[in-house]
């Protein structure tokens, strides 16, 4: 004899959902799939979208206005430089030949002033920076002064210094070479 209990369907699947459930059973979601979007993530990467859309379509536009623009200049340019071009350019080179010849002329007068202006000043420090006349040199023939030679000084600085001529200097001291004088030796400076 077969035994049945009463019952219901109902009653039973909730029964097995209930214990299943508290089983343990979980749902664990598949590690290669990405999590569920957000709807403010998705709105997000649309605006990004759009965004790119409009700034590829900008990048075109610029890019088709240089196109343009480098086609117009290809068509607008001169095949050759015409005579009147090349006589204009020449002008303007012989001009600025001029101008550089100029400005050499005016650096060499300033050069030239500039040297003149530090000889000037090295003599006058020479002149105070030498010692008095240590004698009163008479010869037969002249009468000057007697200048020892220091440090820096050449012959002529100390010509200026005296407003003599260096080949004045020479000859009263019987020099062979302007720059064979050095420091202590005694000059004769003619009056």
């Amino acid at each position: 004899m077969k035994t049945t209990f009463p019952t219901s369907r109902p009653f039973s699947l909730s029964l097995v959902l209930l214990l299943a459930a508290a089983g343990g059973c979980v749902m664990v979601p598949d590690a290669n799939e990405p999590p569920p979007a957000t709807k403010a993530e998705v709105q997000y990467l649309r605006d990004e979208m759009r965004r790119m859309n409009d700034r590829l379509q900008a990048s075109e536009a610029q890019y088709g206005d240089i196109q343009r623009n480098l086609y117009s200049a290809e068509a607008n340019r001169p095949a050759a430089a015409t005579p009147a071009d090349i006589a204009v350019l020449r002008e303007q080179i012989e001009a600025l030949q001029r101008q550089v010849r100029e400005l050499d002329a005016a650096r060499a007068a300033d050069k030239r002033a500039i040297y003149d202006d530090i000889s000037r000043k090295v003599a006058e420090i020479v002149k105070k920076s030498a010692p008095a006349a240590t004698s009163t040199r008479t010869s037969s023939r002249q009468t000057g002064i007697e200048h020892v030679v220091q440090p820096g000084d050449t012959l002529s600085t100390i010509a200026q210094a005296y407003n003599k001529k260096t080949d004045e200097l020479i000859k009263a001291n019987g020099l062979k070479n302007a720059n064979t004088i050095f420091v202590g030796q005694k000059l004769f400076i003619p009056d």
